[in-house]
């Protein structure tokens, strides 16, 4: 069993021009040779959840998400109906402690739904942090370096 590959900017030997295009080659594949989302969504999520699938796929864009990240988009997806739901729900409710209830239910769909949209690039930070460009070290640039 070999060691670990590097990508090709982190390599530090003398690699021959043949070495490097293969390397080259390999990391695009990596990168890009996945399934790509499908564009509807499972018929086993419910109205809201089928909505905001939608609605987020439209904006997916160039966003690094491919068909491995579906169950992570599905359950973006199920938190967000679960909060629209528990929105309604308190809007109705008149009991205080079943209100209550529906409030821990709406903390922590905010919650995960912040996590989430996180981890899929979904609000402007994680974006940023994507698409960041990589100083020769391969590490990321701030803000402050990239722009002075």
């Amino acid at each position: 069993m070999g060691r670990k590959q590097k990508l090709l900017r982190e390599s530090t030997g003398h690699l021959r021009v043949v070495e490097q295009q293969a390397k080259y080659q390999a990391e695009f594949l990596a990168a890009d040779g996945l399934d790509k989302l499908q564009p509807t969504p499972p018929a086993y999520l419910d109205r809201d959840a089928k909505a905001e699938y939608k609605r987020i796929f439209k904006g997916l864009g160039k966003l690094p998400i491919r068909d491995l990240d579906h169950a992570e988009l599905e359950n973006y997806c199920t938190w967000y109906s679960i909060y629209k739901q528990s929105t309604r729900d308190l809007q109705e409710e008149r009991d205080p402690e079943a209100r209550e209830g529906i409030i821990r239910t709406l903390d922590k769909a905010t919650k995960n739904i912040k996590a989430l949209a996180s981890d899929l690039g979904l609000n402007v930070n994680s974006r940023l942090q994507i698409n960041m460009p990589k100083d020769d070290k391969g590490e990321k640039q701030s803000l402050k370096e990239r722009f002075g």
